[in-house]
């Protein structure tokens, strides 16, 4: 899959020309980008004309593209249809997968959450990271106590002052929102090629949700997007502007560690979707493997 992020809020037309994208602007020049080097496209703005077949490029090559609604939130989102060549395997056992082992890779999801938010608040040198360290080492099968609520109150209190986590008026909000749903696209796109079905998940279950399973993982990720929009500038903006949503959306590009590595989260994502198929086929909770951090997340160099 490809690593770069394409960030469109011009009006433009986009096609396919000698196998690369083919970008062109209402004003300006024209340029190409090779579609495979491509992970992620946002229109951010209404006025994009562009070809089916971009979009069936798009598919082959696994990329995720958003669009935006009028007030420039992600509000929609383009990923490859069932491209895992074992899907209808995969579909079956997931289906069949058994309540503990989906309450214990539950468990596991909420625990390295939890000590995210921890480390979030320690880098940032805020109160009560050792409390949440401590309520991540209780947690039991399937979080039956919904200790991920009690930490959640605790770190939003602690992360941001005089902060409500459903203000929609609050810009912190907003950035955070906007962050997520690059996330949550990237998460889904990798989902899907793994071959799972994003609807079933182990934890969330809302019939009316196509992403059930991407709402699973994506949770201890969340933290990402939170230590940089904690650190963001907002000078007096009260809304989101062009050079903050390019901030946000580069939040995916930043590190993270899985098993003592550091990598790009565009490909820790990847690894964690991969690990969850597994766990599933195997039967194994203790496959799965999540994002940690270990210090500040860095901006990782392009195609690192």
């Amino acid at each position: 899959m490809g690593w770069r992020i394409l960030h469109l809020m011009k009006p433009c037309k986009i096609s396919v020309k000698n196998k690369q994208l083919f970008y062109e602007p209402g004003d300006g020049e024209s340029f190409t980008l090779p579609i495979e080097d491509l992970s992620v496209v946002v229109f951010d703005t209404q006025y994009i004309s562009l070809s089916a077949a971009l979009l069936a490029a798009f598919a082959e090559h696994g990329v995720v593209a958003f669009s935006c609604d009028q007030t420039h939130q992600p509000s929609g989102v383009f990923l490859p249809y069932h491209e895992h060549s074992r899907y209808s395997e995969m579909a079956h056992l997931q289906i069949a997968a058994s309540e503990p082992l989906k309450k214990r890779i539950w468990s596991e999801i909420v625990r390295q959450k939890i000590l995210n938010q921890a480390a979030v608040l320690e880098l940032l040198e805020k109160n009560n990271s050792e409390m949440l360290v401590a309520i991540a080492g209780r947690i039991s099968s399937g979080d039956p106590d919904n200790r991920e609520g009690y930490a959640a109150s605790i770190y939003w209190k602690s992360l941001f002052e005089d902060f409500v986590r459903r203000d929609d008026g609050n810009i912190i909000n907003s950035a955070l929102n906007y962050g997520y749903a690059i996330l949550r696209g990237c998460v889904a796109r990798n989902v899907v090629a793994t071959g799972l079905l994003p609807c079933f998940g182990v934890h969330h279950s809302n019939n009316l949700n196509q992403f059930n399973l991407v709402d699973d993982l994506i949770e201890p990720y969340r933290p990402f997007v939170d230590y940089i929009v904690a650190n963001m500038n907002f000078g007096d903006a009260t809304s989101l502007t062009p050079a903050l949503k390019k901030e946000l959306v580069s939040a995916v590009m930043h590190t993270c560690y899985i098993n003592d590595n550091e990598i790009q989260i565009l490909k820790a994502v990847e690894i964690t979707a991969e690990s969850c198929a597994r766990a599933i086929r195997d039967k194994d909770f203790r496959i799965l493997k999540l994002p940690e951090f270990k210090g500040p997340p860095r901006l990782a160099q392009d195609g690192e």
